[in-house]
Protein backbone atom coordinates (compact mmCIF):
# COMPACT_ATOMS: atom_id res chain seq x y z
CA UNK A 1 0.00 0.00 0.00
CA UNK A 2 2.84 2.40 0.84
CA UNK A 3 4.39 1.76 -2.54
CA UNK A 4 1.08 2.62 -4.25
CA UNK A 5 0.78 5.88 -2.26
CA UNK A 6 4.37 6.79 -3.13
CA UNK A 7 3.73 6.21 -6.85
CA UNK A 8 0.56 8.35 -6.77
CA UNK A 9 2.37 11.16 -4.94
CA UNK A 10 5.27 10.97 -7.39
CA UNK A 11 2.94 11.26 -10.38
CA UNK A 12 1.07 14.18 -8.82
CA UNK A 13 4.22 16.13 -7.91
CA UNK A 14 5.82 15.40 -11.29
CA UNK A 15 2.83 16.76 -13.14
CA UNK A 16 2.76 19.86 -10.93
CA UNK A 17 6.36 20.73 -11.74
CA UNK A 18 6.39 19.84 -15.42
CA UNK A 19 5.93 22.89 -17.60
CA UNK A 20 4.67 22.93 -21.14
CA UNK A 21 6.70 25.46 -23.12
CA UNK A 22 4.92 27.78 -25.52
CA UNK A 23 7.60 28.54 -28.10
CA UNK A 24 5.41 30.08 -30.79
CA UNK A 25 6.40 33.64 -29.77
CA UNK A 26 10.03 32.80 -30.55
CA UNK A 27 9.59 31.41 -34.06
CA UNK A 28 9.93 34.88 -35.57
CA UNK A 29 11.80 37.91 -34.34
CA UNK A 30 15.10 39.64 -33.75
CA UNK A 31 17.44 38.07 -31.20
CA UNK A 32 20.81 38.64 -29.58
CA UNK A 33 22.91 36.46 -27.29
CA UNK A 34 23.67 36.96 -23.60
CA UNK A 35 27.20 35.55 -23.85
CA UNK A 36 29.66 38.50 -24.07
CA UNK A 37 31.60 36.90 -26.95
CA UNK A 38 28.43 36.88 -29.08
CA UNK A 39 26.74 40.08 -27.84
CA UNK A 40 27.26 41.71 -31.26
CA UNK A 41 25.71 38.79 -33.13
CA UNK A 42 22.21 39.61 -34.30
CA UNK A 43 19.77 36.93 -35.47
CA UNK A 44 16.66 37.76 -37.49
CA UNK A 45 14.28 34.85 -38.04
CA UNK A 46 11.14 35.11 -40.16
CA UNK A 47 9.17 32.09 -41.26
CA UNK A 48 11.67 29.66 -42.78
CA UNK A 49 14.63 32.05 -43.18
CA UNK A 50 17.18 33.10 -40.60
CA UNK A 51 19.89 35.72 -41.11
CA UNK A 52 22.77 36.02 -38.66
CA UNK A 53 24.87 39.16 -38.82
CA UNK A 54 28.10 39.76 -36.96
CA UNK A 55 29.18 43.35 -37.75
CA UNK A 56 32.42 43.02 -35.78
CA UNK A 57 33.64 40.45 -38.36
CA UNK A 58 31.64 41.85 -41.30
CA UNK A 59 29.92 38.46 -41.46
CA UNK A 60 26.42 37.60 -42.68
CA UNK A 61 25.06 34.05 -42.82
CA UNK A 62 21.69 32.95 -44.21
CA UNK A 63 20.01 29.68 -43.31
CA UNK A 64 16.77 27.83 -43.85
CA UNK A 65 14.69 26.91 -40.82
CA UNK A 66 12.39 23.88 -40.65
CA UNK A 67 10.33 23.57 -37.50
CA UNK A 68 10.25 19.96 -36.29
CA UNK A 69 7.94 20.72 -33.34
CA UNK A 70 6.74 23.79 -31.47
CA UNK A 71 10.10 24.15 -29.69
CA UNK A 72 12.56 22.37 -31.98
CA UNK A 73 13.86 23.29 -35.42
CA UNK A 74 16.50 22.32 -37.93
CA UNK A 75 18.72 25.03 -39.37
CA UNK A 76 20.90 24.64 -42.48
CA UNK A 77 23.25 27.40 -43.63
CA UNK A 78 22.69 28.19 -47.31
CA UNK A 79 24.74 31.34 -47.89
CA UNK A 80 27.68 33.17 -46.30
CA UNK A 81 29.45 36.36 -47.35
CA UNK A 82 32.91 35.14 -46.27
CA UNK A 83 34.64 32.38 -48.25
CA UNK A 84 36.33 31.15 -45.05
CA UNK A 85 32.89 30.23 -43.70
CA UNK A 86 31.78 28.24 -46.77
CA UNK A 87 32.42 24.85 -45.07
CA UNK A 88 29.31 25.42 -42.91
CA UNK A 89 27.03 25.60 -45.97
CA UNK A 90 24.80 22.53 -45.94
CA UNK A 91 25.61 21.59 -42.33
CA UNK A 92 22.49 20.74 -40.31
CA UNK A 93 21.98 22.01 -36.77
CA UNK A 94 19.09 20.99 -34.56
CA UNK A 95 18.11 23.67 -32.05
CA UNK A 96 15.70 23.09 -29.20
CA UNK A 97 14.24 25.74 -26.92
CA UNK A 98 14.52 24.16 -23.49
CA UNK A 99 13.61 27.07 -21.21
CA UNK A 100 11.67 30.32 -21.50
CA UNK A 101 11.94 33.23 -19.09
CA UNK A 102 10.04 36.32 -20.30
CA UNK A 103 11.89 37.47 -23.44
CA UNK A 104 14.84 35.11 -22.88
CA UNK A 105 15.17 31.57 -24.14
CA UNK A 106 17.71 28.89 -23.36
CA UNK A 107 18.52 26.87 -26.47
CA UNK A 108 20.39 23.66 -26.97
CA UNK A 109 22.13 23.32 -30.33
CA UNK A 110 23.19 19.93 -31.63
CA UNK A 111 25.61 19.97 -34.56
CA UNK A 112 25.96 16.20 -34.64
CA UNK A 113 29.41 16.51 -33.08
CA UNK A 114 28.86 18.92 -30.20
CA UNK A 115 25.88 20.04 -28.10
CA UNK A 116 26.02 23.65 -26.92
CA UNK A 117 23.62 25.62 -24.73
CA UNK A 118 23.19 29.34 -25.19
CA UNK A 119 20.79 31.98 -23.98
CA UNK A 120 19.13 34.36 -26.42
CA UNK A 121 17.13 37.53 -25.84
CA UNK A 122 14.24 38.44 -28.11
CA UNK A 123 14.54 42.14 -28.92
CA UNK A 124 11.39 42.38 -31.05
Amino acid sequence: MQKFIFIVLFIITSSCFSQELNCSAFKNGTFTYTHPDYADLLTIRKDSIQIDTYPKLNLEMTSTVTWLSDCKYQMVYTKVNDPKMEPIIGVKYVIEIIEINDNKIMCQTDSGDVIVKQEMIKLK
